[in-house]
């Protein structure tokens, strides 16, 4: 029995060495933080004043509570935020996103389909605008060979004529000639000196005519039968001039009809041209104004892609920065509340009053 006490006592006093130990412990390190040394000044300043140890215990636990409400609303908030941030980076990445598709989208619509319809109209126009010179350049040639065949049918008409009114005059002179005259015979001569000189290529009977009128003219027009033969030909050949001439007419008269349709022809292909100019023009003008428009949009959502990628930058950086903060208030109070707790364990100790603070 006497054992049992021993043991008892032994125990107790170890048990108060021990407490008296851990209490100094708690004190050496409330004394080290600034709340800590607090609740101590509070400790202190309740005992000068002799108050009730209750109301110090609830100021310890109001303090604990406090800390542990600050850290739920630090918490809270720091949830908040960063339901916030991450809403906000979802949102604006999305626009970023969408920044990125037009840019990539207006640029392959731009050099696949603007840029090479342009290239298209620029090159139509090109090839129209060199038909219409061609189409010009045939309605000047045209005109200008037209001139050159009427001015040869002109000539050529002028000459017949000139023949015609020649073999007149020989047909009149043969035809007087029975006994003629020298000077009958002069003029009959310079008549057919005349004719010779014509170009009778263009008739049957060109190359006898002219083998009778060297006859003709080296002998004296005595021979009756010489003379009408003469006579024929110049009729025959008269009749093949006014024949020549016929045809010749005619002839002027289709190309002059063949030159009016190839006229007309080219004036509706030269209309035809300008029309389609202008409708090429017309398109080339809007697809200019489409170009225009695209690269106003390219600059423009150029524009609000820097600007989200800016506003994602800062928000990051803002964020990395707010927890920062939030990370310091939770961890001051994570440290603050064991310093609350361990005062309120002093406090509530069986020998706080044999403490020495």
């Amino acid at each position: 029995m006497k054992l049992v006490l021993v043991l008892f006592t032994l125990i107790g006093l170890s048990y108060g060495i021990s407490s008296k130990i851990s209490h100094a412990k708690k004190l050496e390190e409330l004394q080290r933080t600034k709340l800590g040394q607090a609740i101590l000044n509070l400790v202190n300043l309740h005992s000068l004043v002799q108050g009730p140890i209750q109301e110090l215990i609830e100021t310890i636990e109001e303090l604990i509570q406090d800390i542990n409400n600050n850290m739920e609303d630090v918490q809270y908030k720091f949830l908040m935020r960063t339901n916030e941030h991450n809403s906000f980076i979802v949102q604006v990445s999305q626009q970023l996103q969408d920044a990125d598709q037009d840019i990539a989208r207006m640029i392959d619509v731009i050099d696949n389909l603007l840029i090479p319809r342009k290239d298209q109209i620029n090159n139509r126009i090109r090839s129209l605008i060199e038909n219409d010179e061609f189409n010009r350049k045939n309605v000047d040639e045209i005109i200008l060979l037209r001139d050159q065949e009427n001015q040869a049918y002109q000539q050529q008409i002028q000459e017949d004529n000139d023949a015609i009114d020649a073999v007149d005059d020989a047909i009149n002179l043969v035809g007087s000639l029975s006994n003629p005259s020298l000077l009958q015979i002069k003029n009959f001569k310079f008549t057919l000196k005349r004719l010779s000189s014509k170009q009778w290529n263009r008739v049957n009977q060109g190359p006898m005519v002219q083998a009778l009128l060297q006859i003709a003219l080296n002998q004296n027009f005595a021979d009756s039968e010489i003379l009408k033969q003469i006579i024929d030909s110049l009729n025959e050949f008269r009749n093949q001039i006014v024949e020549a001439m016929n045809d010749l007419t005619k002839q002027e008269q289709l190309n002059q009809k063949e030159f009016l349709e190839r006229l007309d022809q080219l004036e509706d292909e030269h209309h035809e041209f300008q029309k389609q100019i202008s409708q090429a023009q017309v398109d080339l003008d809007a697809i200019t104004q489409k170009l225009n428009d695209c690269n106003q949009f390219l600059i423009q959502r150029d524009a609000d892609r820097i600007q989200y990628q800016q506003q994602l930058d800062l928000e990051n950086e803002t964020y990395v920065v707010d927890t920062d903060i939030y990370n310091q208030n939770f961890n001051q109070l994570q440290i603050e509340l064991p310093i609350a707790e361990q005062g309120l364990s002093l406090i509530k100790s069986a020998d706080f009053f044999d403490i020495k603070i």
